[in-house]
């Protein structure tokens, strides 16, 4: 049982959210994990909408009801957690299902007053610790607006740290700079990711890696308009679906499922490492 956190220390855009949805739908279709995908946003549905939309309420070809209703969702799974009441059971009747057994979402709150949001941050960690009692993998797509010290809970809770980096000089040396100021950064479980990756830009990930002298080669997850389509209209599940006929063909589908799957076994041999003390 793993906890990775994907985390962003950029200004800009990285493509967090949909890498991350990307990568939970490719380990659960692919392994025969339990995955928890938590979204911590406040007022930002990026990650819920690869997988559902207003227009589109199928979560997924093998999904099914919760026996609960879960329209308090998060909020309502604080209020249990708050009174004592929660366990690692608990947290599943607060998900919606996207694949029967593999693959739920914990959507982030519903709350649009930051000040209610920031109290409701002060329970994620637990949240987390519980789900991890219940499923083999819990993925947290870690919001920058969180205050610091709900973040720094969920990273010291954390098995593996996925740090999202743009793919340009800046990025990179903003890096840099953050090993020099922050400790935690220099951990052994800490791993690059470069989202919306091109292969054919001279900051590669093996040439990230030489620069920044890295023993570790960054994983990426490529840009792919096609996913970006159908993430933008709720069918993640269904372009993966779609690209699974296209194996063996040269084409950049093919391309960019070849990379992820090498993304999730490098995570997959990282949390191994983890569970055998190597980390």
């Amino acid at each position: 049982m793993s906890i990775i956190t994907f985390i962003s220390e950029e200004m800009k855009e990285t493509g967090q959210s949909i890498s991350v949805s990307a990568i939970a739908t490719a380990m659960a279709i692919e392994h025969n994990y339990k995955i928890l995908l938590f979204s911590t946003e406040f007022i930002d549905k990026t990650l819920e909408n690869c997988f559902w939309n207003s227009n589109n309420r199928n979560t997924g070809l093998f999904a099914k009801a919760n026996v609960m209703d879960v329209s308090n969702g998060l909020e309502g799974l604080v209020r249990t957690c708050a009174s004592n009441r929660a366990s690692g059971d608990t947290i599943r009747s607060y998900t919606k299902p996207v694949l029967k057994d593999r693959l739920d979402i914990l959507q982030g709150p519903k709350t649009v007053d930051f000040k209610e949001y920031m109290n409701i941050s002060n329970y994620f960690s637990q949240i987390i610790d519980l789900a991890n009692q219940t499923y083999d993998i819990v993925l947290v797509d870690l919001s920058k607006k969180m205050p610091k010290e709900s973040k720094d809970k969920i990273l010291n809770i954390s098995d593996l740290i996925v740090l999202s980096l743009n793919q340009n000089m800046m990025s990179i040396n903003n890096f840099l700079k953050l090993k020099t100021t922050n400790e935690f950064y220099t951990k052994n479980n800490v791993i690059i990711m470069l989202g919306k990756y091109n292969p054919n830009s001279k900051y590669s990930n093996k040439n990230v890696a030489r620069y920044l002298k890295e023993k570790n080669i960054p994983i990426v997850v490529p840009y792919n308009i096609l996913l970006a389509d159908d993430c933008s209209e709720g069918k993640i599940i269904d372009y993966f679906l779609k690209v699974q006929r296209l194996v063996g063909y040269d084409n950049k589908d093919t391309y960019f499922i070849k990379q992820l799957r090498q993304t999730s076994n490098s995570l997959e041999y990282k949390m191994q490492e983890k569970m055998n003390g190597l980390l």
